[in-house]
Order: C-alpha cells, then structure tokens, then sequence
C-alpha cells in the first residue's frame, strides 16, 4: 500500500509549487510560455511536412521514369507501327508474287525513296535474299542474318507482322532492325517482304523527348542488347546491356540495379506493344538522393527560418502587450468614457476600443455588402448557366464526359435526345454508345475513339438511326484530360447535329452535277447548229467545232473529279487522241499532277491548237509520226515541253494564225524551233495565278 502513495505525495508537493512559480510570473513570461506551448505542435507538424516532402519528392521523380518511360514506349510503338503499315501495303503487291521481281523492285525502290529512312527487303523461306533496295544492282545478296531469320520463322509461324533484333545489316553495313511481313501463296509460306530500320531513327526518337540532362534513356531489344541509348557514355548499338538491366528487362516499373558504368541507377520500364523490346528511363542513385536532399534542405532552411521569425515575432507582441497592462488599472467602463482619474494608458485605451467598434460596424457593414456582392454573383451564374443550356437544346448540341477509371460515360439530356435515348436511360458504357451507332459507321467510329486514346484528339462523325426510322448524322469532338496515372484519364468532349449540313451538301453536289450536265447539253447543241448553219467544207467552221469539242472534253473530264480539277496526262491524251491515227503516235513523261480548275480549260486549247497543227503540217500528218510530251512542275510554274518527230521538216508559218496567237498570250517563255526533224516547242504555264489576258481573249479576238 505504500508504494501507490509515494507519486499522490510526490505530485502533491509539485503541485504547489508549479502553482506559486506560475503565480509569479509576469504577464510577459505567460504570453512566452503560451507562445511556445503553441509552438512545439508546429514544430512537429513542420517535421511531418518536411519528411513528406522528402516523400512526395521521391514518389514524384519515380512516377516521371515510369510516365517518360511509357511515353517513349507510345513513340516506339508508333514508329513501329507506321513502318508495319507500310510493309503491310507494299505486301499486297501482285508483282510481289511473281517470279521475277523486277516490277516490284522498282515499286519498292520507289516506296524508299518516299519513306527515306528505311529499305526493302524480300527473302525466301528459306532466308535467301532476293531483292534488297539498298545493295548496289548485280552485287550478290547472300542470305538474311539468324536475327533477320529468327523474325521471319516466327512471322510465319504467327502469320503476323514480327519485329527483329537489332543486328549489322550485311548488305548496307549499319546497325537496323526490321519489320517482317509474312506473305503466303496457296496457303503456305512463300516469301517474307521486310523493310529495315536504321538505329538512327530510335537515338532521333530520344533525343525529340527533351528529358532531364541527368536522365538514362535506353531501348533494348529481346536478346538484351542496346538499339540505342542517350547518353552515350560507355554503351554503343548492339552492346549487351548491364547484367542488372536485363536481370529486370520484363519486370513493368521501378527496378534498382548497378548500370554499365558501375553506378546504382532507379530504373522504370515499359515494354512497346508491337515488339519484344524494352524501354528503360532511369537516374542514377546519387543524382536521385541530391534532388531529395536538396528539397529537404531548402524546407528545413524555410521552415527554420519561419520558426524563428515567429519566436522573435511572439516575443515583441507579448512586450507590447505586457508594457501597457503593466500600469493600467482595469475598471468597468463604456468604451470611448473614462473616469477623470483613470491613467492615460486606460483613457488611450477606451479611445482604441471605440475606434475598434466603429471599424466594427464598418467590418460587419463590408460583410454585408460581400454577402449582396456573392449572390448577385451566383444569379448571374444561374442565368448564365441557363443560357448554356438553351444554347445547347436550340443548337442541337450535346456534351459527354468518359471517365477512364470506371470506363463510362456521362451524358447531358441534350446528347440523350440526339440519339433518341429516353432522358436518364443510357447505360454508359462503351458498348452501349457504340450499339446506337447506324452499323454502316460502327467500325469507322469505333476506330476513331480508338485513335483519340492515344492522339489526345477526336474529330470524327457517324449516323445514328432513331426510334421513327430517321437517321441523323452526328459530328463529335472531345479532347483527353490526363490525370496522375494511366487509369485517371478523362475524355470531355460534344456531340453536334450535323444532319441539315450533310442534307445541304447532298443538295449542292445534286446542283453541281445538273449544272455539269446542262452546260455539256449546251455544248453539244452548239456543236450541232454549227454543224447544220455552216458550210461544213469550210476549214475554219471544221476548227471551231473541234474547239468546241475540246472544251466539251474538258467539261467532262472536270465533272468526273467533282470539279477539283483534271489530270495533266489524261487531257493531254484527250486533246491530241482526234488527231492521231494510232495511240502509239503520242508518248507522254511527267509526274502525276492535277491540274486546278483555274488553268485546264487555258492548258487544254493550248494543246489542243498543238495537235490541230501537228495533224495538219506536222508529225500527225504521216502514219510514221511521233509527239512526245514531257512536263515538270517548278515553283510557281509548269513546265511543258512538246517534241514532234516522224514528220514532215518544221516550217515557220508564214502568217499568225488563231493558234500561234493563243500560245502568246497564254504561256510564258515560248521558244519555238522549226527543224528538219520536226517542231520542238517549250513554254511555261504560271501556277496557281490568274492571267490578265488568257484564252477567252484570244478567242473572242478570232470570232
């Protein structure tokens, strides 16, 4: 029993005395010691925050490897897939399946030098090389290397598109990887179409990422060697990986190993889809414990500093408060009033409390004022929502938010009635969305908010059969909202009745179409009175009905491409095929090139009035006769060259005629030459201008 009373005795004695030391102390040293009672939680409260800012600094920098390190497997994929798409294309060659490969090989060497950083390569089954566009022509081919084999054996075994291992490219030298195509014939594997992939795109496709200086990027392909890694330091294309790299190389996240250098490094990894490769974004461990460090230090120093400001603060208001009470006698009294005998520290300080009232009632009045201010505010808001919302209803909009988590959908009641969905009765679900979707444009729509995951951007349109048995066209465009992770992401976006926009457009090209067809009635009905009023003998009536039958040609062919203009090698053929008596007697060489509405009906006369006289005096006169037409396009010009050979020799017409007068005042820098072999002339066309004097003129001038 004795033992339990010796700490009742003990706290009985302390008691009184912390009571009499309490009692003592001034009121001062109680504003002190109530000021660093208060203290000490905030001491504790900022070493919390303090070691959470330690740990939010450590989350934040390994959530940024494992973001830079899926996005740079996003930029691998696509590059991936951008050169499956190609060889997928380029498989589908007929000439592909054929013995000789000549054709193909000069499509294929076309292909690369359009996509410029790759080439192409045909092996058999059994890895003999039969066309690779970058070894030199007759330089034998030999057979693909057990990397290249490797990735074909197991595209045929899949029947699907494989991706190699990085490894030196026998023919070209350099350090590639390929993707290979299987290509089958009577169901059994035939050939493999491959098209390789220089290194050099994948050290460009890291350095586009502008990462921190101190960051680690590597790309490592199955076998566990370098495609490529910034920076450089120790490493080089086709090197092994570090032991500790590789050890993790299919382990998704963060992994801690020693890197090639020999230094510790925080690696994240993300493994590309379309290939077995791995993408690593890592930073060494000394460089990772100083960005920690250096924000616990700068908080500690903040923090420090704060605490001492405030104690130095806490002191100065306890003197200030101390010093006045010292020598005021409290009493009961109205503020602003004082007792003639009261000091003048109480006078001074009922004169404060009054002043303090009125700023009182001023605060309180203020208040007021805000409180009117606020719900004005939220009325304005109200009428301003209302107007969104009517704006919405009365302009056939609708918006949607996906929320990624949860893989739903939310939709307002505007977007509910575009689809003729009852108000409250949608699902959400992606499925569900994609039923109401006309089945004609599921596939296509279904693609596009595919695609938008990854772009970021949806711009797309679909139809949608309602319930009465209409169909309504509806445009969509949303953007994405990322979140912290991959699983936070949102889609906002608005679905807009488009269908009056598409009805107005069906009617216009309805329009087009009959314009087209009236204007070339027109011409006809004018070829035809020409043909029954005039003296058919007669050479000039015999030249205007065949410019009108070229303009006649010109109004179909721009017709048939919906009036966006005509193909240079097709109205070349249609103006000179009157005049020749075998198809063969017209050679033409140029690019594709379609002319603009503003220049074909100009270039066509032009031609035309060249093959009239070439029928007349020169190579389309003799069945021996050859017209050989080439053309470039320059800046803001066409080039055009026509060369007549097989004929009869060139002589200068002695007098100007309607054609002559036609060239002049169209084309630019005409330069004609009459020779023994036959007339050469060149001349330009400008480009994308409208002439001051064109064709119109000139024949306005011959009638």
């Amino acid at each position: 029993m004795r033992e339990p009373e010796m700490p009742r005795r003990l706290l009985g004695r302390l008691l009184p005395m912390l009571q009499r030391s309490y009692g003592g102390m001034s009121i001062k040293g109680r504003l002190l010691l109530l000021a660093g009672i208060l203290f000490l939680p905030c001491v504790g409260l900022i070493a919390y925050v303090i070691a959470s800012l330690a740990q939010s600094a450590d989350d934040s920098i390994r959530r940024g490897l494992s973001y830079a390190a899926q996005t740079i497997s996003g930029a691998v994929d696509a590059e991936l897939r951008r050169y499956i798409a190609l060889a997928e294309v380029l498989a589908k060659s007929p000439e592909l399946s054929a013995a000789d490969l000549t054709d193909f090989e000069a499509e294929a060497r076309r292909v690369g030098a359009v996509s410029g950083d790759g080439w192409i390569i045909v092996s058999d089954v059994d890895g003999h090389l039969l066309l690779n566009t970058v070894s030199a022509p007759g330089k034998p081919l030999g057979e693909r290397t057990p990397e290249g084999r490797r990735s074909q054996d197991r595209a045929f075994r899949s029947g699907r598109p494989s991706i190699s291992d990085i490894f030196t490219g026998p023919n070209s030298g350099a350090w590639v990887a390929t993707v290979d195509i299987p290509v089958f014939k009577d169901g059994k594997p035939f050939r493999c179409l491959s098209i390789a992939m220089p290194e050099s795109n994948y050290t460009r496709l890291l350095a586009q990422q502008q990462l921190p200086a101190d960051w680690l990027v590597g790309i490592m392909d199955e076998s566990g060697r370098y495609i490529t890694r910034i920076p450089k330091n120790a490493t080089s294309t086709g090197q092994l990986a570090s032991a500790g790299w590789r050890a993790h190389a299919s382990v998704d996240g963060i992994a801690e190993f020693t890197s090639i250098e020999g230094d510790r490094v925080i690696n994240a990894n993300a493994h590309p889809q379309l290939s077995g490769w791995t993408v690593g974004v890592g930073i060494k461990r000394g460089a990772f414990t100083q960005a920690i460090s250096s924000t616990v230090k700068t908080a500690t120093i903040a923090a420090t500093t704060i605490c001492g400001l405030a104690l130095l603060l806490a002191a100065a208001i306890a003197a200030s408060i101390a010093r006045p009470l010292g020598s005021i006698a409290v009493r009961n009294s109205i503020p602003g009033e004082a007792a003639a005998s009261d000091p003048p520290e109480v006078r001074a300080l009922n004169a404060r409390l009054a002043a303090a009232e009125r700023a009182q009632a001023e605060s309180a009045r203020i208040l007021q004022e805000n409180f009117r201010m606020l719900a004005k505010a939220r009325d304005d808001a109200s009428r301003s929502a209302e107007q969104l919302r009517l704006a919405a209803k009365y302009g056939r909009l609708g918006t949607f938010i996906w929320d990624g988590k949860s893989n739903t959908s939310h939709w307002s009641a505007e977007i509910e009635e575009l689809y003729g969905v009852a108000p409250g009765t949608f699902p959400g679900t992606y499925d569900d969305w994609l039923a109401l979707v006309h089945p004609e444009d599921r596939d296509r729509a279904d693609r596009d908010n595919r695609k938008a995951l990854i772009s970021g951007e949806l711009d797309s349109e679909w139809r949608v059969p309602l319930p009465d048995g209409s169909v309504r066209w509806i445009e969509a465009r949303a953007r994405m909202l990322s979140g912290e992770g991959s699983s936070d992401l949102q889609m906002i976006g608005v679905n807009i009745d488009v269908t009056a926009a598409k009805e107005a457009d069906r009617r216009r090209e309805l329009l087009v179409h009959e314009l087209a067809h009236r204007v070339k009635n027109s011409l006809a009905v004018v070829q035809s009175l020409a043909h029954q009023l005039l003296p058919r003998q007669d050479v000039k009536v015999r030249d205007f009905i065949s410019r009108l039958h070229a303009l006649a040609t010109v109004h179909t062919s721009l017709a048939e491409n919906d009036w966006q203009g005509a193909d240079l090698a097709a109205l070349i053929q249609s103006q000179v095929a009157p005049f020749a008596s075998t198809p063969d007697q017209l050679v033409i060489h140029g690019p594709t090139i379609l002319v603009p509405v503003e220049l074909t009906t100009q270039l066509a006369l032009v031609v035309h009035e060249m093959a009239c006289n070439a029928s007349k005096y020169g190579a389309l006169s003799t069945p021996d006769g050859h017209v050989n037409v080439s053309w470039s396009l320059g800046a803001d010009v066409l080039h055009v060259r026509w060369q007549e050979s097989g004929g009869p020799p060139a002589r200068e017409p002695p007098v100007v005629g309607f054609g002559s007068r036609l060239l002049t005042r169209t084309v630019r820098h005409l330069q004609r030459s009459f020779g023994e072999t036959g007339l050469t002339c060149q001349f330009d066309m400008p480009w994308l201008e409208t002439l001051g004097q064109g064709p119109a003129a000139a024949v306005g001038e011959a009638t």
